[in-house]
């Protein structure tokens, strides 16, 4: 006997725990730890094709709870969609840089919470709590941990640091300004001097003077 649904019933919407983690607005990692060591390991790997499970499992992060470390990198900007390392992944291995390129993807990234706080790094946990509260549907321990998450990646930010996004973002010019000078001569319009030159001549017979005169004006002004 077959039953129909009536137009009537109401209408349950089950949403599983993997839903859930999806509407998740910031990611967060439940083993902080994980993810401060796998940050100080970047300067001193080699940059991988991906960074994924096969490349945790290699570097001996074969937890479950080491999973979402390649989701967060992607978040802040250090990976593509496709998981591979961006310039701010390679810049990242630079000491002398890393801070400022940490600050200046956190500020990307967490673009909203630093709209309310300029100085969110700075802020408490019971702040940093009430702002993600918003933004998740996770009870109190996924708010713990993805405020945890975001202090643990301040750690390794500069916000103090004096270049700016666009002097990290944009690789500097290596063409000689010798070229450019050369280049821009060569299409724009040509100035022409006129240069007048009276001269004394002195009375004498002797034509060799007069050659030697000419010769050097020839060689001193001609010739340059």
């Amino acid at each position: 006997m077959s039953r129909e649904l009536s137009h009537d019933a109401p209408l349950r919407l089950i949403i599983s725990p993997v839903a859930v983690r999806q509407m998740q607005k910031y990611p967060y990692i439940v083993k902080v730890s994980s993810l401060r060591d796998f940050l100080k390991k970047i300067p001193g790997i080699g940059i991988p094709e991906t960074v994924g499970v096969a490349t945790l499992k290699s570097l001996g992060y074969t937890s479950s709870n080491d999973a979402p470390i390649p989701k967060i990198l992607k978040f802040i900007g250090f990976l593509d969609e496709g998981g591979k390392p961006t310039e701010y992944y390679r810049q990242f291995r630079n000491k002398a840089k890393s801070g400022l390129v940490m600050a200046t993807c956190l500020r990307k990234a967490y673009s909203e919470l630093y709209q309310t706080y300029p100085d969110a790094h700075n802020k408490d946990t019971e702040a940093l709590r009430n702002f993600f509260s918003a933004a998740t549907e996770g009870g109190e321990a996924v708010l713990i941990n993805t405020v945890n998450t975001f202090k643990a990646l301040s750690e390794f930010a500069d916000f103090e640091a004096g270049p700016t996004t666009e002097e990290i973002e944009k690789p500097v010019s290596t063409v000689p300004i010798t070229n450019k000078v050369a280049k821009g001569a060569a299409e724009g319009p040509l100035t022409t001097i006129n240069v007048n030159i009276q001269l004394q001549l002195p009375a004498t017979e002797d034509s060799t003077i007069y050659d030697k005169i000419f010769e050097s004006l020839k060689k001193h002004l001609l010739g340059r």
